[in-house]
């Protein structure tokens, strides 16, 4: 996932040595995953350049995992409601692997806006959904975590002490939601609660996200309230189609 991550941020054909740079893997080790992905048709190679690019296999698994879960069908008149409520962008996103990437977007139609890049991996300990995320994990997968990805800085409001972080996991659990107060980057402030499965736990987060200078310290437990109800609307609705992220 992580080298189909990376080839989709380069308009053009992309050579191995950048792409080894870009994932940090050997070569060796790069060039015996993409002739792999080769064979299933999700990558392709330029016989002459010898460069690399998506290939059209990703369509046919994009086009099955849109009749599987049609996620904007099911659930974009939830997130709609949200922005319309909130006036700000209204996401959903999930759990790969140690980090959290955005699924579905309703963006504000404010001019200032947040607006969150669909695919792209975030950090957990700094972002909204990534700390309701968190709190889906046992305490020996959250210490896997810090370990392997630590808690780096982004900006003076980050949460980079360890024992900081769990304290914040227990009140996102006792309240029922997270706030990415400029954590994740200056002026930015994120709202997210817990999508949950038919047995409870956890599998995704509903977020709103906006300027700090609209979304003031005084509307969050307001804003918080109708996120947690457009998040129980989005487990509702998914429990209806069994839809599930595993």
């Amino acid at each position: 996932m992580i080298i189909l991550v990376a080839m989709s941020r380069y308009e053009r054909d992309v050579p191995l040595t950048l792409l080894a740079e870009d994932v940090g893997f050997p070569k060796s080790t790069l060039v015996r995953l993409l002739q792999s992905m080769r064979c299933y048709g999700v990558v392709q190679q330029d016989p002459r350049t010898r460069r690399y690019r998506l290939g059209t296999g990703l369509i046919h698994l994009g086009k099955a995992a849109e009749r599987q879960f049609d996620l904007e069908r099911l659930i974009g008149p939830c997130l709609a409601e949200l922005t319309r409520s909130t006036g700000e962008t209204a996401s959903l996103a999930v759990l790969e692997g140690d980090r959290a990437i955005y699924l579905v977007q309703v963006p504000s139609d404010s001019i200032i806006r947040g607006v969150p890049p669909i695919g792209a991996q975030l950090n957990l300990h700094c972002t909204a959904v990534g700390k309701v995320l968190l709190t889906s994990m046992s305490a020996e997968r959250i210490d896997s975590v810090i370990r392997k990805q630590g808690l780096p800085w982004h900006t003076e409001n980050t949460l980079v002490d360890a024992d900081s972080l769990r304290a914040e996991l227990e009140r996102i659990r006792r309240d029922g939601y997270a706030v990415d107060d400029e954590e994740a980057e200056p002026g930015g402030r994120c709202i997210a609660a817990p999508v949950r499965d038919d047995r409870g736990e956890i599998i995704a987060a509903v977020s709103i996200t906006g300027p700090s200078t609209r979304m003031k310290s005084d509307r969050i437990g307001p804003l918080a309230a109708i996120v947690m109800r457009v998040a129980a609307n989005v487990t509702a609705a998914l429990r209806d189609q069994n839809v599930r992220f595993e």
